[in-house]
């Protein structure tokens, strides 16, 4: 700068060669002035955007310099500091106090890594200010541009990790590209402002199209992971485990519901719809007295059947043939053939677990649309639970009247294993339920013998007989 200072006097390059020059810098200081009140209202939207950008500059700079020599900065401090210095800086009609890029290099390529630097380049800025403004005056422009491309050197070859910042996370690597090139079409301010703009826009399109995946069981273990990554994984029998990674809100309520149907292969809505269907024919085909309604079930007069049911050896009373539906007690295998002509889907599962390990928050519209999601299965047989939740989950959905007489609190459980042992547990009680079972429950929960007596053949049937009434019920 000295040399190039002195050679620019001394040739004279501004007159003979037309070349920029610094020319006149002010020296002092001007007085302080109080600020103009009356034109905030014309200043307001400006300095919101400068400060934006200007916060926006400094901790993004310190952070590089902080990673590069493995310290930590707070942006909280930051902030205040960059507060008091423009307050103060703005009763002399300074420029906006925020980090300057070039300055910023050049103090770190000469040694800098304290405050004493910063007070001796203040310092030498005072003098130049105060006495050497005019020594710098014949300064080519050329040169400061060259001192500072020479210095910033370092960040322009940051352009070469684009390449590995791309195989780690696409997403970051357009946010770099794209905040670049706004940068220089737009300018630094404008550019870093798009390109924080940028940077939300894509954290709300991740959110809004999260990650999700059935889960399996590790054989062996109580772990649980996703069925398409893991080729040794299990899922349970009849069970289907959902982890929904993000939080749900009412921007990713139709993902939620779209990963749902995906992961358990129907529309639990158009199976409801097929079902109501099918009873509506079954009823009016009862009408005509082409089907007959018995307590087993239904019986068509061609020969078909519900598979799920063995038909009455009595003869229906033709009285019996104009009674709804409704009145009489027909229970119907939904997964075999049907005497009507309905293609209902097969619903391959009883039980929906929901791994809400991965959501950090819900809103009210999630809330309501989780609780239609829940009636929905219901409705159709499929039993839902919750697993892994968060504290502060349950507390929302409190509030948010999620539970009723029909979701209740048992249907939550700490892990997704715990689910799955509790679905089981279920299935097998109800499959080796008896008398013999109800008294031996019965005696585990009172602690106190049972007198059992002795009882004729024929009131054995009598217990066998009513134990198949219960268990058909």
């Amino acid at each position: 700068t000295i040399i190039a200072a002195g050679i620019s006097y001394g040739v004279d390059l501004e007159k003979k060669y037309n070349a920029g020059i610094v020319k006149s810098i002010p020296s002092g200081f001007l007085p302080p002035e109080p600020p103009a009140v009356s034109m905030f209202g014309d200043m307001m939207a400006s300095a919101f955007s400068i400060a934006i950008v200007a916060y926006a500059i400094a901790v993004s700079v310190g952070k590089v310099y902080a990673t590069k020599y493995d310290y930590a900065i707070d942006g909280n401090q930051e902030f205040i500091a960059f507060g008091i210095s423009n307050i103060f800086s703005g009763a002399f009609s300074c420029f906006v106090a925020t980090t300057a890029l070039s300055r910023t290099a050049v103090q770190e390529s000469t040694g800098g890594k304290t405050q004493v630097a910063g007070i001796i380049s203040a310092g030498i800025v005072l003098i130049a200010i105060v006495a050497l403004g005019k020594l710098l005056e014949p300064l080519q422009k050329s040169v400061l541009a060259a001192v500072v491309i020479a210095n910033l050197k370092g960040m322009f070859m940051q352009v070469l990790d684009v390449p590995r910042l791309w195989r780690e996370s696409k997403a970051d690597a357009l946010i770099w590209v794209f905040t670049c090139i706004a940068s220089i079409i737009l300018g630094l301010d404008l550019g870093l402002l798009a390109g924080l703009v940028f940077a939300l826009l894509t954290v709300v399109l991740r959110v809004q199209f999260p990650s999700w995946g059935k889960l399996g069981s590790v054989p062996g273990t109580d772990i649980y992971k996703k069925v398409t990554r893991y080729k040794n994984v299990i899922e349970p029998e009849g069970v289907k485990i959902v982890r929904f990674s993000s939080p749900i809100f009412y921007a990713n309520i139709d993902g939620l519901r779209s990963s749902v149907q995906s992961s358990v292969g129907f529309d639990a809505v158009r199976v409801y719809n097929k079902r109501l269907k099918a009873l509506r024919k079954i009823q009016k085909l009862i009408k005509k007295g082409q089907l007959k309604a018995t307590k087993n079930g239904i019986i068509s007069d061609s020969g078909t059947t519900n598979e799920a049911f063995e038909p009455d050896e009595d003869p229906e009373d033709p009285s019996e043939l104009d009674i709804p539906t409704k009145e009489v007690e027909i229970q119907v295998d939904w997964n075999s053939d049907l005497p009507v002509k309905v293609n209902v889907p097969k619903v391959p599962l009883h039980s929906l677990i929901f791994d809400f390990g991965a959501v950090s928050f819900m809103d009210v519209v999630a809330v309501r649309a989780m609780k239609t999601i829940v009636k929905e299965f219901e409705r159709i047989d499929v039993r839902v639970y919750i697993a892994s939740h968060l504290d502060h989950i349950m507390k929302t959905l409190e509030l948010c009247a999620f539970f009723d007489d029909t979701i209740q609190k048992d249907k939550f459980f700490l892990t997704v294993h715990d689910a799955v042992l509790h679905i089981h547990n279920q299935i097998t009680h109800r499959d080796i339920q008896d008398p013999i079972f109800e008294k031996i429950s019965l005696m585990q929960e009172l602690k106190e013998p049972i007198e059992f007596t002795e009882t004729n053949q024929n009131e054995e049937f009598d217990v066998q007989e009513e134990a198949m009434r219960r268990l058909a019920l």
